[in-house]
């Protein structure tokens, strides 16, 4: 294509800095998924290259392909590209699989299994007044300190109705496909400001447990507890976690207030978190 065909941009996630080139042609909607991190300057790590041919798009990392998939699965598989060029050499101890917030310059994760509703009380605290800092993955320094990712989370189909209030114009967000074929809209936070890359403190361990008619509480929970929450899903770089990781896990649930919130209604779950993050 000739190049004024082409366009890019280039995103800054957890100090890495990389370029991701379009065909004019098959940039939207990703390319307004990544918007908000988007920094100035030509210097990138790594350079991805969107390619269109035959209805499908190809990923090519560093001149060398990667993958094929439909235009509406592009947003979907480049942030899953982003997240892997972060966990292979990016700088840190430990991945936790958490959402992050910041309240009073602290972070606030959030822990649980798929289905525990992280994306959507994620963005029901962003509408509450908490910064947002990370939709799924949280990287701990040596000193348990945290770093997010803050990708714009994916919200299944089946929470856009739940999520109407609290995310004013996600119904007109374009709907892409995750490789399963099933919908999701990414809902870029829109007071998002970006923090420096530098870790911040953790202040409180959440972990999740969603049922149908719950009645909501947030206990304290013990620290071993908080801890097999934090483990799960958790990955160390090269796969084995160092007795550094494990010291850095340990500091921070020394240093944090460790809760399990049990809620059914986002609401409720607001509120608690709310009051006990204040």
């Amino acid at each position: 294509s000739p190049a004024q065909d082409l366009v890019s941009q280039v995103v800054a996630v957890a100090g890495l800095n990389i370029r991701i080139v379009y065909p004019a042609a098959c940039a939207f909607p990703a390319i307004s998924v990544f918007r908000h991190l988007e920094v100035k300057g030509d210097t990138a790590d790594v350079l991805l290259e969107v390619v269109g041919q035959g209805g499908r798009v190809h990923l090519l990392r560093d001149g060398e392909w990667i993958l094929s998939c439909s235009l509406d699965e592009l947003a979907v598989i480049l942030k899953g590209q982003l997240l892997t060029e972060v966990l292979d050499y990016g700088a840190y101890e430990l991945a936790l699989h958490a959402a992050a917030l910041l309240r009073n310059e602290r972070v606030v994760l959030l822990c649980g299994n798929p289905g525990a509703g992280k994306t959507t009380l994620t963005l029901a605290l962003v509408h509450a007044g908490f910064g947002f800092v990370a939709d799924d993955v949280t990287l701990l320094d040596s000193r348990g300190h945290g770093v997010g990712l803050p990708f714009a989370p994916a919200v299944k189909a089946g929470a856009w109705p739940l999520l109407a209030k609290y995310c004013s114009g996600l119904d007109a967000v374009p709907i892409c496909r995750r490789p399963d074929r099933k919908r999701v809209r990414f809902a870029v936070p829109k007071a998002f400001v970006p923090l420096p890359p530098a870790p911040l403190p953790i202040g409180c361990v959440v972990l999740l447990r969603r049922g149908r008619d719950s009645k909501a509480s947030l206990d304290p929970i013990d620290p071993a507890h908080a801890l097999r929450g934090l483990l799960n899903g958790a990955l160390a770089p090269g796969g084995e976690l160092s007795g550094t990781a494990f010291e850095a896990l340990t500091q921070l649930i020394e240093s944090t207030e460790t809760y399990c919130l049990t809620y059914s209604s986002l609401d409720d779950a607001v509120r608690l978190i709310s009051k006990a993050c204040r």
